[in-house]
């Protein structure tokens, strides 16, 4: 696959794109105002990996405006705009590996860098930009088809996109035997009350009903059809994501006669 194919995914959809204001003479082009959703979308980039020089090309920016406003951030309050869920997160992770012990891992969208390494026994990490140095680089989906095929186990998934990973739940939870960690990135439509997705995959159709308990309970019913209780351990709302640590246990199924 080519470099500019697996690009595409990273570029910021034009509608989260603020407003251009008037030029100072100051810039090359006409200054654009940072949205929310466009900071929330660049340090999503820094948390996989990515230089500025990257971030800027992804964003339709000049270099020199997203290191200014990346160094903004950081400073903000002392940490980074992003700390505070990252730290949680990691303070979680921390928790559910003293839980469930596992040895072999995969790290199913690990960026540039794993959690995981030096934890655990063996690791297996992915991420389809091939600048990384994964051990494997594929899209996701793809992946956890080969891996299935040929009959692998893992004793933790950990399935940490950009955006919802919905098309791989049923084969990771095949292949998990301890345990199973998901982002729902898929929270962040709500912010834009949008339900087309949710409403395809999870059954929601209002706003109201659009919460992270309602995706974790049909998840969960995915597993059943699989013969594997997800007993849920945390469930963390952040900031337009939500993420959940499943526990699993194997559901024996005993036939009736009468």
């Amino acid at each position: 696959m080519k470099l500019f194919e697996l690009d595409e995914q990273f570029y910021l959809p034009k509608k989260y794109m603020g407003k251009e204001t008037k030029n100072s003479g100051l810039t090359k082009n006409n200054p654009r105002k940072w949205t929310e959703k466009e900071i929330e979308w660049a340090l999503n980039l820094k948390d996989k990996g990515f230089k500025n020089k990257d971030i800027a090309k992804f964003l339709y920016r000049e270099l020199v405006s997203v290191s200014i406003k990346m160094k903004r951030l950081s400073k903000k309050n002392g940490v980074t705009y992003n700390d505070p869920h990252r730290e949680d997160k990691y303070l979680h992770n921390d928790l559910f590996l003293e839980q469930i012990k596992p040895k072999i891992v995969l790290d199913l969208f690990s960026g540039a860098k794993s959690y995981y390494e030096g934890k655990v026994d063996e690791l297996y990490t992915n991420d389809i930009d091939e600048r990384f140095n994964t051990y494997y680089s594929e899209k996701a989906e793809k992946l956890v088809c080969k891996l299935y095929y040929e009959n692998a186990k893992f004793d933790l998934i950990d399935i940490d996109p950009f955006g919802s990973a919905f098309d791989c739940f049923d084969l990771c939870i095949k292949m998990a035997k301890k345990g199973l960690i998901i982002t729902l990135g898929e929270m962040g439509h709500k912010r834009w009350k949008r339900l087309d997705f949710v409403r395809r995959h999870y059954g929601i159709k209002k706003l109201e009903d659009f919460r992270s308990k309602k995706i974790v309970d049909e998840i969960i019913k995915i597993g059943e059809r699989n013969k594997k209780k997800l007993v849920p351990v945390f469930l963390n709302d952040y900031r337009h994501i939500s993420r959940v640590y499943f526990k699993i246990e194997q559901i024996k199924i005993t036939e009736q006669w009468d």
